[in-house]
Order: C-alpha cells, then structure tokens, then sequence
C-alpha cells in the first residue's frame, strides 16, 4: 500500500482536504549501545498532537510529552516530504558500516526510512556535510529528519 497517492486541495499527496496529514508520522532518534537501541520516538497525529515516548529496543514507556503542532506546521512537514519524494526513498539508506550508530527513522502510515549517523552526529551536522551531494538518499532524508526535529524542539522544547 502507498500512503502517499492521495492528492488534495493543496496538491499535496500528505495532507487531506483539512489540512492535516494523510496519516501517523512518527520519527524515531535512537542510539545503538551495550543494551541495544534506546532512545525518543515522537508520534505525530494527522492533527498535529504529538508525543513523546522513551524506547529501548521493542520496550515503548508511556507518553513523558505532548505538544501540538499547528497546521501551518503540518504544512511545512508535508511540503518537505513531498519535495523530496520521500515515498521513494529506501527502507534503510545505505551508509559506511558503523560502531553504534545514532539510528533515526522516519515513519509516514505504512512507509518508513532510516539512516544511520556516526554515534553522537547531529542532524544538522550531518546535514552540512551533504550540503553539496543534495538530492542523494541521505540528503533527502535528513532534510525531512532537519524539518520534523526543528518543529518538534521549536512546539516541545528538547526531548
């Protein structure tokens, strides 16, 4: 199934007609250690509400944050997606084999991505060094991973 066919009133296949998104997103920042992978996973709702919830490999904790994102946010979020064609990108994004990897992973309905950055790497570090191989698959993913995490800190602050 591809969640991304929809076309709406704003021509953009990951809103609906309301102006919210065509379904779940959820972004996942975890980090490969002596346990496994613990980190964040944010869920965003179509609607905008957010929350946050701590994992360690499978273990999901209850809600520690929730926030809400408006519609001009979502907008944002969904024109990232679609310019950068997010429903072609790969499941996993090829990278140089890694010692525990700061794992993020971007989830739209049925459709999910991930990269792998070296351990402790930022976004927006990892970012500056793509910044002249754009359009590859690690430039668009974290181009979309850059969109969701500023919106995020900017409504929740830090998680």
């Amino acid at each position: 199934m591809t969640v991304m066919a929809m076309g709406t009133i704003n021509n953009n296949p990951f809103l609906n007609q309301d102006g919210n998104l065509i379904a779940e997103l959820e972004f996942k920042d975890g980090q490969m250690g002596f346990v496994g992978i613990s980190g964040t996973s944010w869920t965003i709702l179509p609607d905008g509400t957010s929350r946050a919830n701590r994992f360690v490999n499978d273990t999901v904790s209850s809600a520690y944050k929730t926030c809400l994102l408006d519609k001009r946010e979502l907008a944002s979020i969904a024109k990232v997606l679609s310019d950068v064609n997010f429903a072609e990108l790969p499941p996993d994004i090829p990278s140089e084999p890694i010692i525990n990897p700061h794992l993020l992973t971007v989830r739209v309905g049925e459709k999910s991505s991930t990269l792998q950055l070296q351990a402790g790497e930022t976004i927006e570090n990892a970012l500056k060094i793509q910044q002249n191989q754009q359009e590859t698959p690690r430039w668009r993913f974290l181009t979309v991973a850059g969109e969701i995490n500023q919106l995020i800190r900017k409504n929740c602050g830090d998680y």
